[in-house]
Formats: C-alpha cells, sequence, structure tokens
C-alpha cells in the first residue's frame, strides 16, 4: 500500500523562488505593498555569523520562499528592505537582522517588531511566534522544525510548509496589533523602541567595537591599566571571531581575557601560564596579543579608560529594591509587563552614576545619570517619580 501525504493547508502552501529572473518580478510587484511579513531561516552552530538557509516573505496574498542558496545578485530586494514607505513585519527580529547585517550588510526598515508589539500591550513579554498565533488567532502551529538543518538541499517538504506557516499569520497579527497600539495611544512610543533596536545595530555596522569590553563580567575587577588591556583584547577578539567566523569563545573565553588583562604577559612563557590558554593559541595568536599587551600598557595615565564600578552593595542595594517597587507599582498602572518599562541592569547604572553624589536636583543633572534607554519615551512616564524613589532612605 503506497503512503499518502496529506495536501497542505492553505497558510502551509507557498510558492519557492530560486533564481533572479523571478525574485526580481516579484520585487517590482512588492514594491506597491505597504508591508512585507518576513522571517528566516538559518544556523548559528559553529560560526560567528548565522548561514541563512531560507527566507520568507509574505505581502498580504500567499507565502514566498526564497532560497538564498540559489541566488547571488540581491539589488532589487535590498532596495525593498530600505525602502521607508515599506514596513517590514518580523515577530523577534534580533537575529534575523543580524541575517539580513551579515547576508546583505543592511538593516531593513522600517521594522515592525510583533513580539515588542505585543508587549506595550500587555500580552506577555517575550511571547513565542506560536504563542502569539494562539492567543491573537485560536491556532496551534507546530515546532517540530524549530532545530532543522536548513542549509541541506533538498529541503524536505515538511520544512517548506512550517517555513510558510511563519509567515502566513503576521499580517493578520500585524493589522491587530497595529489597530490596538493606535487605540491605547502607544504607537509613537512601540516606533521609538523599534527605532531604538535599529540604532544598535547600526552601531554593529560601524564595527566599532571599542566599548565591548564593557559586557565582559568580572571586569570591574580590574583597575584603570588592566582594564585598557581588556579594551585592547576585546576589540581584538572581535575582530578576530568575525574574520574567522567563529564565536568568540571559540577564539579565547571572556575569563582568559580577563586573566590575561590582569597578569599582562609579556612573554609566549608567561601567556602560556594562564588557563585554557593552550599551545595552538600560543602558536597562532600569542605574538599579536602580546603586542597589544604592549601597546595598552603604554598609554599615559590621562588616556586610560574610567575603572569601572563595584557591584551594588549596602544601601545601594536598598535604592533598587526602591526602585523595582515603583516600576512594579507604575507597570500595573499602565497595563504594561515590568521588563517593557525597565531593566534591572538600567537601575543599576543609575545607583553606580549616583555615587559620585547623592543628591539628584536640576533636570540635566538627572538626565546625566540615566543610561540612554530611559531619555526616550520611557523619561516622561518614570521620571521624576523613579528618582525620587531611589534616592529615599
Amino acid at each position: 500500500m503506497s503512503e499518502t501525504t496529506a495536501a497542505p493547508q492553505a497558510n502551509e502552501s507557498y510558492i519557492l523562488v530560486e533564481d533572479e529572473l523571478t525574485l526580481n518580478e516579484l520585487c517590482a510587484t512588492w514594491r506597491d505593498s505597504s508591508f512585507l511579513a518576513m522571517d528566516t531561516e538559518f544556523i548559528r552552530t559553529s560560526t560567528f555569523f548565522p548561514r541563512v538557509g531560507l527566507i520568507q516573505l509574505n505581502a498580504g496574498a500567499g507565502n514566498y520562499l526564497i532560497d538564498p542558496l540559489r541566488i547571488s545578485n540581491w539589488d532589487s530586494f535590498c532596495e525593498l528592505m530600505t525602502d521607508q514607505s515599506i514596513t517590514k513585519i518580523f515577530h523577534s527580529c534580533s537575529e534575523d537582522l543580524q541575517v539580513f547585517m551579515t547576508a546583505m550588510e543592511l538593516l531593513p526598515e522600517p521594522v515592525f517588531d510583533t513580539q515588542i508589539a505585543a508587549a506595550f500591550l500587555n500580552q506577555g513579554f517575550g511571547n513565542s511566534y506560536q504563542s502569539l498565533v494562539q492567543n491573537m488567532l485560536g491556532i496551534d502551529l507546530p515546532k517540530g522544525e524549530t532545530r532543522s538543518d536548513w542549509l541541506q538541499r533538498p529541503l524536505a517538504e515538511k520544512q517548506y510548509h512550517y517555513a510558510a506557516q511563519d509567515v502566513a499569520y503576521l499580517p493578520e497579527i500585524y493589522q491587530q496589533l497595529h489597530g490596538a497600539l493606535l487605540e491605547t495611544d502607544r504607537l509613537e512610543w512601540f516606533m521609538e523602541e523599534c527605532n531604538s533596536m535599529l540604532t544598535l545595530y547600526r552601531r554593529e555596522l560601524s564595527s566599532d567595537f571599542s566599548d565591548y569590553y564593557l559586557a565582559i563580567r568580572g571586569a570591574w575587577q580590574l583597575d584603570a591599566r588592566q582594564l585598557n588591556i581588556l579594551k585592547h583584547l576585546a576589540q581584538w577578539r572581535e575582530r578576530r571571531a568575525r574574520t574567522r567566523d567563529k564565536p568568540r569563545n571559540w577564539i579565547v573565553k571572556d575569563k582568559s581575557l580577563l586573566d590575561i588583562a590582569r597578569l599582562a604577559p609579556a612573554t609566549l612563557e608567561e601567556l602560556g601560564t594562564i588557563d585554557e590558554i593552550n599551545a595552538n593559541f600560543l602558536h597562532h595568536e600569542g605574538g599579536e596579543v602580546l603586542s597589544l599587551i604592549a601597546i595598552a600598557s603604554s598609554v599615559s595615565d590621562a588616556d586610560l579608560p574610567e575603572p569601572m564600578p563595584r557591584p551594588l552593595e549596602g544601601k545601594t542595594k536598598t535604592r533598587l529594591r526602591q526602585g523595582q517597587k515603583f516600576i512594579e507599582a507604575k507597570a500595573l498602572e499602565l497595563n504594561m509587563p515590568v521588563e517593557m518599562l525597565i531593566r534591572k541592569r538600567w537601575l543599576i547604572t543609575i545607583l553606580q552614576n549616583m555615587r559620585a553624589g547623592e543628591s539628584v536636583s536640576a533636570e540635566q543633572d538627572a538626565q546625566a545619570l540615566l543610561p540612554e534607554e530611559l531619555l526616550g519615551w520611557r523619561y516622561s512616564l518614570l521620571m521624576p517619580g523613579l528618582l525620587q524613589a531611589m534616592t529615599k532612605l
């Protein structure tokens, strides 16, 4: 008895785009669209950059699956991606943006992220696409192909059907969320949030890695000169990881960078005494690392980075809790997730900036305490109440 395969549902149906002529013809059609619902499938297990295996698109009538392994000329598609009159709809777009930055050296703009929109409407923070489709449309989606090999060829039919559903419902969800944001007067906040996210990725495209050392946990334990070594090493590792297309920790781990910065070895023998620095690393990277250490160590005191603030303790922990309670009350009042209003690390930044002076008076003084994420739509909602809450004891 021969095996039968059920015909795909309408939401699973798709048109496969495997040549440039077809893609260019479709791009000419899509230029008249007000939005493009999009998703990507990729592999990123042993590389620094994601390797794109499929690009999904829905302009409101049908699912299109574009095979990036069969197409080399993306000019028409890139024009669409940067067309300011066409909204690009994604769900949780951070990794998708990295795909476009890697594959096409661009950022799709403007972006409407349905995960962020749902959070503004108190439909959960960090909701998955499957959860959003179920909650908003009452449809259960499969998750079976999440970890598929999207670089294999040919792809299986079940992979194509799974990929098609990832954009099939985005247009309807977009319409509902956009309308709700308008009704609640939160569309402007939402668009500012999406634009701020894009700004972070534009910095990535600029290849300025000078602040990457700040994200290394434990860097606060270093003095200014050691911190300068760490800064140089973190910049070097970032460029090396991209050149070799390998994860950062495959080049050298954070802990090893901290140990190198602390010891400041001057010879390969000294460098080799550091944990997890093996002979292969010494042979291929040792000379350049020692050169960077020498350069960073020769910098004048005036050009050293500021020491990083210590972890919170004592009174500052109490102030952190007071700030968190204020945010919890404000989130309840606004009917928004706490995480959408503020992140704990932003509160910590405020408290670390406050250590130089306990009082906050003029507005410009208050703004100087705040991370940039709190200077936009959140400022009018949270200030000065948040700072007042965090200065009371």
